[in-house]
């Protein structure tokens, strides 16, 4: 059951998605730590090292990888921002908001390259929206527990 202040943390993340200059697909994530958000990223049509370092988790056997840009997805944009302060991450949940025309929201479970990206940094906690409302997951090292809650 989410409490009262994981949904002001989706408001939050749905407002940085709205941020996004992406052409089809709005997302927007939110870092917290100790119940205060210390980062907020949105998915943008920029490329990034980063980005292009992690997306060699992704499936690229039908993309050529010169004609599939790194472009910076809203969990990476987020962990930039956070990745160097001296906390202790697995305290750390994601908050992760994808925006949909034709529902009040999307699946926005991150991509493999974003979830390598969460377990390097050792974030424990990732919570995001589904096609019928929210999912949490806690991430114990290279194995995960879903809990769907909506």
């Amino acid at each position: 059951m989410l409490r009262r202040s994981d949904y002001r943390y989706f408001e939050k993340a749905h407002q940085v998605a709205l941020l996004s200059d992406f052409p089809k697909t709005h997302v927007g994530c939110v870092a917290v730590y100790r119940d205060n958000i210390i980062g907020i990223g949105c998915n943008t049509n920029k490329t990034h090292p980063n980005q292009e370092y992690y997306n060699r988790y992704r499936n690229f056997e039908s993309f050529n990888r010169h004609y599939y840009p790194a472009k910076l997805h809203a969990e990476l944009n987020c962990i930039n921002q956070i990745r160097h302060m001296d906390i202790n991450f697995s305290k750390v949940s994601l908050y992760i908001y994808r925006i949909r025309n034709d529902r009040p929201c999307g699946l926005a479970r991150p991509c493999p390259s974003c979830m390598h990206a969460i377990l390097d940094l050792g974030i424990k906690n990732i919570y995001y929206t589904t096609n019928d409302g929210y999912a949490h997951e806690e991430l114990m090292g290279g194995g995960k527990k879903c809990v769907n809650i909506a």
